[in-house]
């Protein structure tokens, strides 16, 4: 397992070690979480450095690994372009070489809806099969389309390897942090004046059941994992008791343009535009193969919101 430092790879971890027969985890990374110490093997790889393939191949040998789940990648994109190209995507060349060499037979892969693009000419819902178009102004979203481009092409020239692709629309949860939670913890939320597109939201526990699933059974395909239900932005901050501040789109994008460059290296509309052309999922194959989340994108936007706030008395 990869990324053991994202908060997928610490609970996912910790939910098969409790399982009733809890399988043998090596985890790859370049330290080893605090919290995971006594529940794993750990080999301290740096998956950027250009001779980790080989590294990575010897490891899954010696161990006689049969699943490889990846999770390195970004929650808070990083202002350096080039080191987060490195991490999310020259990093799968070296897992999947060195994958083919001691025939792993399973590879369970983190994506993103938000890897489909945030466009005006979206369909309703958008299935496994529709294009990845991403999003020219958001790193992080092109390394993912760049990745599963790479991954697509890999699993056809090695049929014997069950590979599982889970595209996840936004988190949210008592314990998930990242860049989009970060933003609407805020109490004022700045959206772009004249759209109030549907929001899709999947609650942490759910997206942790799937990926268990998938770690311990085969679930060959690409997968949506996404809430029932949508709700509209405005709807989900008036629940919230959030102010909602509409901006002119120049208005927005100018004024938070250093913000987002010195932030993420990106232009805000990497971020700005899923707040404002629909990208929802079809989640029906997801759920036929998985069955039924346990949330709603209310009940998972309830169950953040309520847990920030519990947070101030604590």
């Amino acid at each position: 397992m990869t990324g053991l430092g994202t908060f997928l790879g610490q609970r996912l971890v910790e939910r098969l070690h409790q399982t009733e027969t809890p399988p043998a985890i090596i985890g790859l990374d370049i330290r080893r979480p605090l919290r995971l110490h006594e529940r794993l093997s750990f080999c301290e790889v740096d998956l950027t450095d250009p001779t980790a393939d080989v590294r990575l191949a010897d490891i899954l040998q010696r161990e006689r690994a049969d699943t490889v789940v990846h999770l390195a990648f970004r929650r808070f994109p990083s202002s350096d372009v080039d080191y987060d190209h490195d991490l999310e995507t020259l990093v799968r060349l070296s897992l999947l070489s060195a994958c083919a060499t001691p025939k792993v037979r399973r590879i369970v892969v983190q994506s993103t809806t938000m890897a489909y693009g945030a466009r005006k000419d979206n369909p309703n819902f958008l299935s496994e099969s529709h294009p990845l178009r991403g999003h020219p102004d958001a790193h992080n979203v092109q390394n993912r389309v760049e990745v599963e481009a790479t991954l697509a092409d890999w699993a056809k020239r090695h049929p014997d390897v069950q590979v599982t692709v889970l595209r996840h629309c936004w988190v949210m949860g008592p314990h998930w942090f990242d860049r989009v939670t970060e933003f609407f913890e805020r109490s004022r939320i700045p959206t772009v004046l004249g759209y109030d597109p549907l929001m899709q939201l999947v609650h942490e526990r759910d997206l942790l059941d799937v990926f268990e699933r998938c770690v311990l059974e085969p679930h060959p395909g690409v997968f949506n994992v996404v809430g029932r239900g949508v709700a509209p932005l405005s709807t989900l901050l008036a629940l919230a008791g959030k102010t909602n501040v509409p901006v002119p789109r120049p208005v927005l994008y100018r004024t938070a343009w250093l913000a987002s460059q010195g932030g993420t290296g990106d232009p805000p509309s990497g971020f700005f535009d899923y707040l404002r052309y629909l990208w929802v999922a079809d989640g029906a194959r997801g759920w036929r193969e998985f069955g039924e989340p346990v949330y709603s994108t209310t009940e998972a936007w309830s169950a953040f919101v309520s847990s920030r706030r519990l947070r101030r008395y604590l």
